[in-house]
């Protein structure tokens, strides 16, 4: 009996010893109701293989391998990765009620308090917020943001003309103004020492330290999280973070608020919200985040849109020459284009949609997290997913696109999609580009008219080329491999040569810039003493 008894204690904690081993070798590992995917490693699954720059590239090598729905293993979490627009469609649109949620990411949160939108989970918080977004950001409502994004983009062709090698700059003072000005009734005359390099400044850190490899996997691996803060730098820069942020956020809903207080109101969204914020359920650090959201979700894209067009007009010069032709036929060279004359420019139109198709903004989408069982096919998408759409493999499937690695607006003139004769369109949809479901971006109609507005602009009033180089006097070739490492996909094009038509048209961009001023008069009121000199010398 005894014997039994010391037996029992040794085999016991053997047992469950050998339980305990088994159960962690299996984390990591892929059911069998899973889609396919790269082999896994116990613990990790995928997680070391995960690609850490330009993501996509990996993404799209591993779609060939594994097929259009594959799954990788993030250590215990599962992530199920979607390369095709029919399944696409079926599952982050058609169920978008499973497939809408975000993954708790513990860095956003402890930055924004919870209150970003894009990684928000679905909830009563994120339809406040896009309950209110929707009364400014509606088609409707977009026309009457037009009168600045035009004015804007006036001043955006002055400044190419005055300051032709500062591009970068110039586009996000661009886009960046357009939004404080719809949100906050302000506006940024320059970019340097002003709203627009404060929040880019701040924009930048928040998405550098979300870059995959910039911190550690926290929410994959939570025991990380008791690491004191004095051992661990990715805290020292979340702290310091969430303070730039709410400084900023803080400050352009107070100037809303005094005005309401002043009683001299600027018509501007965020006071509408203040005005109401009892309809719209949010309290007045929400609604400064609100604020916040918009200028961080419609200063990036389009300013980045805006390099990227460039930059493959500076590629493709042959693109460029029958763009401008065609506006010529259509504008002329005594005026500028008008916000009508897109309709008239299917040229054009296409370009814009190549862009899309050629260089994403997002060649990824910020993951989707199921909120339920879901099946597609054979396979088995387990509750708590993350699903992540790979936009770069949908628009350089070869299936669907001849010669996709090639910039060719002409594909969208052939058919609705640019894609090839005989090719499956099932779920294919042009506005995918910004998100899907009940993701999709709330300012999507906002961003498509400034790029209506600035495409037509740039080309008509400028001709953009490779720099020449000092030394050979020959054109300098354009890399177009130099792209950042950001969340978003950006072309380096610091070094473009961009130079007006011609004399005329130098002319015509100094007076529709003066002209512009009477709209900038009204969103001018704040401005401080030395950016009022600016105004009056630039």
């Amino acid at each position: 009996m005894v014997l039994g008894l010391a037996v029992l204690d040794i085999v016991l904690p053997l047992l469950v010893l050998g339980w305990l081993v088994v159960r962690v070798l299996r984390i990591g590992s892929r059911s069998a109701c899973l889609p396919p995917g790269p082999p896994t490693v116990p613990v990790l699954g995928n997680a070391h293989m995960f690609p850490q720059e330009l993501p996509h590239l990996k993404l799209t090598e591993w779609a060939h391998e594994y097929g259009d729905i594959y799954s990788l293993k993030l250590g215990p979490s599962t992530m199920v990765v979607v390369s095709n627009p029919r399944i696409t469609n079926d599952l982050m649109i058609q169920r978008s009620a499973t497939t809408s949620g975000r993954q708790s990411m513990q860095l956003v949160n402890d930055i924004t308090g919870g209150l970003t939108l894009p990684v928000m989970p679905y909830g009563r918080l994120f339809r406040d917020f896009r309950r209110a977004m929707r009364d400014m950001l509606s088609r409707e409502a977009c026309v009457q943001h037009l009168p600045i994004q035009i004015a804007e983009s006036k001043q955006l062709m002055y400044d190419l003309m005055k300051a032709p090698h500062h591009i970068r700059h110039h586009a996000q003072r661009y886009s960046a103004s357009v939004v404080l000005a719809v949100a906050f009734g302000l506006r940024a005359p320059r970019y340097s020492n002003s709203l627009v390099s404060e929040f880019f400044e701040t924009y930048r850190a928040f998405e550098n330290i979300l870059v995959p490899g910039s911190a550690p996997p926290i929410d994959h691996f939570p025991i990380l999280n008791h690491i004191p803060e004095r051992f661990a730098v990715w805290k020292r820069r979340s702290r310091e973070i969430r303070e730039g942020q709410r400084r900023l956020w803080f400050k352009l809903a107070d100037i809303c608020q005094q005005r309401l207080d002043e009683h001299r109101p600027s018509g501007c969204f965020l006071e509408s919200v203040l005005k109401k914020k009892d309809r719209y359920e949010l309290d007045h650090e929400q609604i400064a985040y609100l604020g916040g959201n918009l200028m961080e979700g419609g200063s990036d894209t389009t300013s980045v849109f805006m390099e990227t067009f460039i930059s493959l007009m500076v590629q493709y010069p042959e693109v460029q020459k029958r763009a401008q032709e065609e506006i010529d036929a259509v504008v002329g060279n005594s005026r500028s284009p008008i916000y009508a004359d897109f309709e008239s420019l299917p040229y054009l139109q296409a370009v814009i949609k190549e862009v899309h198709r050629f260089h994403p903004t997002a060649p990824v989408t910020i993951p989707h997290v199921a909120t339920a069982d879901e099946r597609v096919g054979d396979y088995t998408i387990p509750k708590d997913s993350l699903i992540l759409v790979n936009m770069w493999a949908i628009y350089r499937d070869e299936e669907s696109f001849d010669h996709p690695e090639t910039f060719d607006p002409d594909r969208f003139l052939k058919s609705e999609f640019g894609t090839k004769e005989g090719a499956d369109d099932t779920g294919r949809r042009h506005d995918i580009v910004f998100g899907c479901g009940r993701r999709i971006c709330p300012g999507m109609e906002l961003a498509l008219n400034s790029l209506k507005i600035n495409t037509m602009n740039l080309l008509w009033a400028f001709d953009m080329h490779p720099p020449i180089d000092p030394n050979t006097g020959e054109r300098a070739p354009f890399r177009p491999t130099d792209v950042t490492h950001g969340l978003l996909l950006t072309q380096e094009i610091y070094q473009c040569d961009i130079q007006p038509r011609s004399r005329a048209h130098a002319d015509i961009i100094k007076a529709d810039y003066a002209a512009a001023r009477d709209v900038f008069v009204s969103f001018e009121k704040e401005l401080s003493e030395d950016e009022r000199r600016f105004v009056a010398e630039w």
